[in-house]
């Protein structure tokens, strides 16, 4: 994949920009306040774009070989920070960042900022780039280029007149003064309002997050009952033992190793994920009545629950995931009564014995760290799942013979080919045509 020089700006300035509020949202959390992290005048920390743009530019043949890519990311990632801080403090004349993040090298906190730096990098080049370019691509070329020109002229007035003013020997004001003055009350307006978004969210969702005084709450309990945020978590941790437990299970039973994974991204599977949501909600109050109640609203739920997945997917995107027409008493091949009555013995396990300790063991995460968790994690899965939806729909194009060569189609075709889609969906098949059933 080939970046043009426009777009390559483009992405510098979105993620210096991204990078400005990643930073200014750090420190509000840790100081609870808004503190500009910026050399600059404007809402931008030139670090981070120039990382992802070398990133994109260097990196881009090691898709796929994680390790290598981990390590390059993160070599990058502290190597511009390192030279961007000494170039901050030479032309400044004081120190720009906190003391811990120029330790990169010879420290604990500096290994922990690198792996960080690394894993923070190789984050955004795998989930969010994707979908940034596909964006970029959906929008008019010349408004772009248009975009680009004034944000770089911005830019080189912003640096020139900040530059300037460190000088001992400045003379005067510049005409370009007032623009880096309106930067910076924007920038400061902008990050006030970022600084308070954030802890009003933190108040609102999780009452009470942080005292008077800034610090975490004591006797809080993260994500207490059956709560949206509960049911996130059981959705995220069900979904990656189901797919484990599949893939062993195939492996005992068919000797062979095959991905059982819903999505591009990790071992999740979402059906196993989203059963057990569906099965917590619904079954819990059967809890009290008995194990028969459990069993037979499992047995009930789970098949309907089956069958209703099936159908999605195959009205969605147009394929089949799994078949059980070869079965006896199947449902349609969406469902069986065997696997109804697994689904049964299953709602019983989980209501009266599994769920009850993994939601105690949710409810031990600390609050605040879990509230951000939640938040990362939740935007990594669903970004996980529109590319994936977006892999198999153009997968399904290349097998039609209807892919057109656009910008967006071939940023797929690359990324995601066919032999990656077919690893990770190895059951997956075109879905009967109704005049081909006949």
């Amino acid at each position: 994949m080939h970046y043009t020089f426009t777009e390559l700006l483009s992405y510098f300035f979105l993620y210096s920009f991204l990078g400005w509020c990643l930073e200014v949202a750090v420190m509000s959390v840790r100081r609870r306040r808004f503190i500009d992290p910026g050399m600059l005048s404007g809402p931008i920390c030139p670090s981070y774009g120039i990382t992802m743009v070398l990133i994109l530019v260097f990196l881009r043949s090691l898709r796929g070989n994680y390790l290598v890519q981990f390590i390059a990311c993160m070599v990058f990632a502290n190597v511009v920070e390192i030279v961007s801080t000494r170039i901050a403090e030479r032309t400044t004349g004081r120190r720009m960042w906190d003391a811990e993040k120029r330790e990169m090298l010879g420290s604990l906190p500096g290994a922990v900022y690198s792996l960080v730096w690394g894993l923070g990098a190789m984050v955004v080049l795998e989930f969010l780039q994707p979908l940034v370019f596909i964006l970029y691509h959906m929008l008019p070329d010349i408004v772009m280029l248009i975009v680009v020109i004034v944000l770089c002229v911005i830019f080189v007035l912003d640096v020139f007149t900040v530059v300037w003013s460190l000088r001992k020997d400045r003379k005067g004001e510049l005409l370009t003064d007032e623009l880096t003055k309106q930067l910076r009350r924007s920038a400061n307006s902008f990050g006030q309002k970022l600084n308070a978004r954030i802890h009003i969210r933190l108040q609102d969702a999780y009452p009470p997050v942080l005292d008077i005084d800034g610090t975490v709450a004591k006797g809080m309990v993260f994500a207490y009952g059956l709560t949206l945020t509960k049911m996130f978590w059981v959705f995220l941790i069900c979904s990656l033992l189901g797919d484990i437990i599949e893939t062993f299970f195939v492996r005992f039973t068919a000797g062979i190793w095959m991905s059982r994974s819903s999505v591009l991204y990790g071992p999740f599977s979402i059906v196993w994920g989203l059963g057990a949501v569906v099965l917590t909600v619904v079954l819990s109050p059967l809890a009290k009545k008995g194990d028969r109640y459990v069993f037979l609203g499992g047995f009930l739920l789970g098949g309907a629950y089956e069958y209703a997945c099936s159908v999605f997917t195959e009205i969605v995107f147009g394929k089949v995931f799994w078949d059980y027409s070869h079965m006896p008493l199947n449902i349609g091949g969406r469902t069986n009564v065997l696997f109804m009555f697994f689904w049964g013995v299953l709602a019983v396990v989980w209501v009266q014995i599994l769920y009850p300790r993994l939601s105690k063991l949710i409810e031990r995460i600390p609050m605040l760290t879990g509230t951000i968790l939640t938040w990362v994690l939740t935007g990594l899965m669903v970004i996980n799942a529109l590319l994936s939806g977006l892999a198999i729909g153009r997968y399904t194009q290349r097998q039609d013979g209807i892919a057109q060569p656009t910008a967006i189609g071939s940023f797929l075709d690359e990324v995601y080919p066919d032999g990656l889609v077919e690893w990770v969906w190895p059951n997956m098949r075109e879905a009967e045509k109704p005049n081909q059933a006949e």
